[in-house]
């Protein structure tokens, strides 16, 4: 039996809304598929409080963890000195050494000096004593101060000295009231009448006296 007119618009009414109800359901159920995270992919939080010393780096710290302390001065290791200033010899000392190499190892071979090499030990004596002073006075060069001294005569050659270092030997025990040991570093410089200078660098160790005058003398040459 046919519809009537207002059976056909309720049954349009009913489809509208079925349709409109399901495209309702759809929306949603799409909305729940995509749109709210699933609990595998929400970021894990972590419930300990982070404190200040896990969360940065000590300032000046490039591998994140506190400055070490800085040692003090006095922590330090005492830096040695390259070179130790040589132990002293009294003055009275050091000026009789003196006076001893530079008569001892001066010559000079210019026409109306020296006569021999010799000479030198003979003005040495001057500052010596003992059994030092009464072999200066009588010795006698061997052949190779010999032929020194006759190569500096042809050449009229000056020897002067100066004296650099009066210090104490190393090993030798330190001065008494009447007894010292001195070492002597000096330049011997050759002038030729004719020519250029030449110079070198010499030492000697030497056993010093004070004699009953209070006058210092050398009485030994340890290495000579």
């Amino acid at each position: 039996m046919p519809q009537t007119d207002a059976a056909r618009a309720r049954t349009q009414r009913a489809t509208i809304a079925l349709f409109v109800a399901a495209a309702v359901l759809a929306t949603v159920g799409v909305t729940l598929l995509f749109g709210l995270p699933d609990e595998a992919d929400r970021p894990a939080t972590d419930s300990t409080p982070v404190t200040a010393s896990s969360s940065a780096p000590a300032v000046g710290s490039a591998s994140g963890g506190t400055r070490p302390a800085e040692a003090s001065p006095a922590a330090e290791p005492p830096t040695s000195p390259e070179h130790l200033s040589p132990r002293q010899v009294p003055t009275p000392v050091e000026e009789a050494a003196r006076s001893f190499v530079t008569a001892w190892a001066s010559h000079d071979a210019r026409p109306g000096r020296d006569t021999s090499y010799d000479d030198a030990s003979r003005r040495a004596t001057t500052y010596a004593a003992g059994d030092l002073a009464e072999d200066l006075r009588t010795h006698t060069s061997g052949s190779a101060a010999r032929q020194q001294w006759l190569s500096w005569k042809d050449h009229q050659v000056q020897v002067a000295v100066a004296v650099v270092r009066v210090s104490l030997p190393d090993g030798a025990p330190a001065p008494s009231e009447d007894s010292a040991f001195a070492r002597v570093i000096y330049k011997l410089t050759e002038t030729p009448a004719k020519g250029p200078a030449s110079q070198s660098e010499e030492h000697v160790a030497l056993k010093l006296r004070r004699g009953a005058d209070g006058s210092w003398r050398v009485v030994g040459l340890p290495n000579v």
